[in-house]
């Protein structure tokens, strides 16, 4: 014979979805704020990684500024002129990777040089200009120092 199968009825209330903690249970309070406080510091964590990352990409533009100024002080008397005389932004001179690309740089300058030429960099240097003493190299003897020579 088959024996009855008894259920006590506390098992059969615990198990089921519409049964409600006890009132001395401490999740019943915060599981309905838990999940908003949880939602509330993941936001306050994302707006402060969004101001960290903001401060550090005016640094970095700011430190690239610094470095395609330089590389145009070598033509231009006031490095600067590129971006406030020039109307150019940072990312308009950078290549691919985000590095400063020299080619364009150096090109933005001739632009800005042509239209304004008083902005070029007085103190370049001139190169060879003939002043002070040289070595001179063995060279072949011409016309005139045969002529030179003749009359001694």
């Amino acid at each position: 014979m088959a024996e009855p199968t008894t259920e006590t009825p506390g098992a059969a209330e615990q198990n089921s979805p519409l049964s409600e903690p006890a009132p001395g249970d401490q999740n019943s309070t915060s599981d309905n704020s838990s999940p908003n406080r949880e939602a509330a510091k993941y936001r306050t964590r994302l707006r402060e990684a969004e101001s960290k990352l903001e401060v550090s990409e005016a640094r970095i533009t700011a430190l690239l500024r610094k470095e395609i100024e330089a590389h145009a002080g070598k033509s231009l008397a006031v490095g600067a002129d590129l971006f406030t005389l020039g109307e150019v932004a940072v990312t308009d001179l950078l290549d691919s990777e985000g590095n400063p690309d020299t080619e364009t740089i150096d090109a933005a300058v001739e632009v800005l040089l042509k239209t304004r030429p008083g902005l070029g960099n007085p103190n370049r240097p001139w190169g060879d200009v003939g002043g002070g003493h040289r070595e001179v190299a063995e060279r072949a003897p011409t016309m005139h120092d045969a002529l030179r020579y003749k009359g001694r």
